[in-house]
């Protein structure tokens, strides 16, 4: 009975054009991503062209690492691979 109910209810939102939106997560940039994006105005734009699961991917790839030292090796690991448009993970793929 219960399952019929929510049959019924998925009809009703589907004649009404009812849609689930999904939460946009916030996006967390450590200031060493922050500063290297405002510093470059090619690299910025080229971040914002990739997607936000990629922009995700290289904010917490970078920001994983303890040490700034660290945080700065990665930042310029990634730099080449990220101006390509590429996802860090894409060459599994």
């Amino acid at each position: 009975m219960l399952v019929l109910e929510y049959v019924r209810e998925a009809i009703k939102n589907q004649k009404q054009v009812k849609a689930i939106k999904p939460a946009v997560k916030k996006l967390d940039i450590i200031a060493e991503l922050a500063a290297a994006l405002a510093a470059d105005s090619g690299w910025k734009k080229a971040f914002e062209k990739l997607s936000p699961g990629k922009q995700q991917e290289y904010a917490g790839f970078i920001g994983s690492a303890k040490q700034e030292a660290t945080r700065l090796s990665c930042l310029g690991k990634c730099k080449p691979i990220f101006i390509s448009g590429a996802g860090l993970n894409d060459k599994y793929k």
